[in-house]
């Protein structure tokens, strides 16, 4: 990947990240079990975090295989794991690597890149790498299931937005208040990228404060843009919806694509 270190990989906040309990972080892990047929192939997630889908597919018996990038993200998902069962562990495998470019010797039958995960490739030449690199690693009646946020109509400057709250939270286990606060300085409409920011304020029960930021830049797809995208990559789509209970997709918050890999030569829209 071409962003610096020290975007998209929430170095700072990952110990934080699974505070957030927002609907469009929770409503889609009953989305992901209803796969569960192409997921007897094995799962591999990209983008997977702190393991916040893995670990409840492998909690259903699901042997799923987790990439990403962040160290600081996948030492809070090791940490998580180190308090599951056996048999839990025994489903998971935690692999350091890059979404735009990465080979296994299996072919998966289930494909995910929940939430944001895929947005967080901004350069064109890895969008086609990892693209590539899907194709290349499903099965051939596997499943790739994509998922973006939709962006508003007319989307452009009036994007950039002050720093506010998005949420906040009392971690009954330490004391600890949490406040979530994001804001957007830029965006890039030619390239349709966006660049928003997180801080997290802690306020421990001693009185003690401290601020934590990290930085994010996303690129953000239109309906008709993901679809051509996904087809002129050799994936045909079979589903697509706007929500995680499988709403219709014209009026729906995200743009979730099912999909499949195409026969050679018959890609058609």
């Amino acid at each position: 990947m071409n962003n610096q270190n020290e975007i998209n990989t929430l170095r700072n906040s990952a110990y934080l990240y699974d505070f957030d309990i927002r609907d469009n972080l929770t409503s889609d892990i009953p989305f992901y079990l209803t796969y569960g047929d192409a997921a007897k192939g094995g799962v591999l997630e990209l983008g997977c975090g702190t393991g916040r889908v893995s670990l409840i597919l492998a909690e259903n018996g699901f042997h799923v295989t987790c990439l990403d990038i962040s160290d600081n993200m996948l030492a809070v998902f090791e940490k998580k794991l180190d308090e599951k069962p056996q048999s839990v562990k025994a489903n998971i495998e935690i692999v350091k690597g890059d979404m735009a470019d990465f080979s296994f010797r299996k072919k998966f039958g289930l494909i995910i890149t929940p939430f944001r995960a895929f947005q967080a490739l901004t350069d064109e030449n890895d969008i086609q790498n990892s693209l590539s690199c899907i194709r290349d690693n499903l099965a051939d009646n596997g499943i790739f299931i994509i998922n973006v946020f939709r962006p508003y109509d007319g989307m452009g400057e009036e994007w950039v937005y002050a720093e506010k709250v998005q949420w906040e939270r009392i971690d009954e286990k330490t004391g600890i208040h949490i406040v979530k606060k994001h804001w957007g300085d830029k965006i890039d409409i030619k390239n349709q990228i966006i660049y928003p920011h997180y801080a997290f304020e802690i306020t421990k029960p001693d009185g003690s404060f401290e601020r934590t930021v990290d930085n994010l830049a996303l690129k953000y797809y239109k309906y008709e843009q993901l679809k051509t995208l996904l087809i002129d990559n050799g994936f045909s789509i079979l589903e697509k919806y706007g929500w995680y209970d499988k709403s219709n997709i014209e009026n729906g918050r995200e743009l979730i694509f099912i999909c499949r890999k195409a026969v050679k030569n018959t890609y058609e829209r």
